[in-house]
């Protein structure tokens, strides 16, 4: 299964950041004191059972449609909110026509700040046209960003529902420490939290301004006069005990330049799936996070913060990798 990475692109500055994804992990008894090989044949199995979980996920997620409610929030210098723009779509898992098995995100934008956008049906209908008739994947998808994305002016996010859990990718599974560090129920189900941390560099996690082959994970991001930065991914899954999927996953990226005692923090993500119809947990809700690095104080300043919040995800009636695909 191949869907293009998660991307954000900032216009005000040159700042972007282009996130490729993969899979996920997770989950154990952290009660019981077993030994510490036990301890570690048992993360190790959880890991495994939990990778599976995310390919079924990446293989049952496309084509599935919901509401997509997306609140933007654009930050000045103190933190304090300057800009908000809440952005109603209906959401699509959208699965090339082109392609084997690629999808990306597609939406169909309904409103702008309470304000309804007009001719959508009209839109979408003629997007789907051209769409078939477009030569290449690359073709497909830069309709359909331009279209899902046109409302979106000062940064540009894509791709972050199509994933899960990147440190359980197996390219780079090597290269994270993971600890159980507790137990909780979420939304009913017990589940294992499981905290990951990057210990080692691996050239498929990099923040880069050019692209240099084939990632797990790559930002694109302008840091300025800051020097061997040293990008390392953390953060904490929270894995049903049950099926082993993901229920909630806190993830952030930290960057230790020359002359910083600490790490600083320069992205950050939440996820929030709940159960579904398809045998899958489905995002509910996803926050990112942005952070400017303050050269003075060496501290992270929330720039921009984007929420996705979704309804339940359905099967449209119409097959959108058809050869004259309908309006979803």
């Amino acid at each position: 299964m191949f869907a293009y990475v998660p991307s954000i692109r900032k216009y005000a500055r040159s700042r972007s950041l282009a996130i490729g994804i993969g899979l996920i992990l997770l989950g154990i008894d952290a009660q019981a004191q077993p030994d510490q090989k036990q301890v570690q044949n048992n993360v190790d199995d959880i890991v495994r059972r939990s990778s599976v979980q995310t390919k079924s996920y990446s293989e049952e997620f496309k084509n599935l449609l919901a509401k997509e409610t997306k609140t933007v929030r654009i930050f000045d210098k103190k933190e304090a909110l300057k800009k908000e723009r809440v952005i109603v779509s209906n959401f699509l898992v959208y699965q090339f026509l082109k392609g084997t098995d690629e999808t990306t995100e597609f939406r169909s934008v309904l409103s702008v700040d309470g304000k309804p956008v007009s001719g959508v049906e009209k839109r979408a209908i003629e997007l789907f046209e051209r769409i078939s008739k477009a030569s290449t994947t690359t073709s497909e998808l830069e309709r359909i960003q331009k279209e899902s994305l046109r409302y979106d002016d000062e940064i540009q996010i894509t791709g972050l529902t199509l994933f899960q859990g990147i440190a359980l990718d197996e390219r780079v599974r090597d290269s994270f420490l993971f600890e159980i560090v507790g137990r909780q129920v979420i939304a009913g189900s017990e589940a294992w939290a499981v905290r990951y941390t990057q210990v080692k560099d691996t050239d498929l996690i990099r923040i880069s301004d050019k692209p240099a082959g084939p990632a797990v994970l790559e930002y694109d991001f302008d840091l300025g006069d800051l020097k061997n930065v040293s990008p390392r991914l953390r953060g904490t899954l929270w894995i049903d005990g049950k099926n082993y999927q993901i229920l909630r996953e806190v993830r952030e990226l930290a960057i230790k330049p020359d002359g910083f005692e600490t790490p600083v923090v320069i992205a950050s993500n939440e996820f929030e799936y709940s159960p579904s119809e398809f045998g899958i947990y489905t995002p509910r809700r996803i926050v990112h996070s942005q952070f400017r690095v303050d050269p003075k104080t060496r501290r992270g300043v929330k720039e921009i913060e984007y929420l996705f919040e979704y309804s339940d995800f359905i099967r449209p009636k119409v097959e959108v990798t058809s050869d004259k695909p309908a309006q979803p």
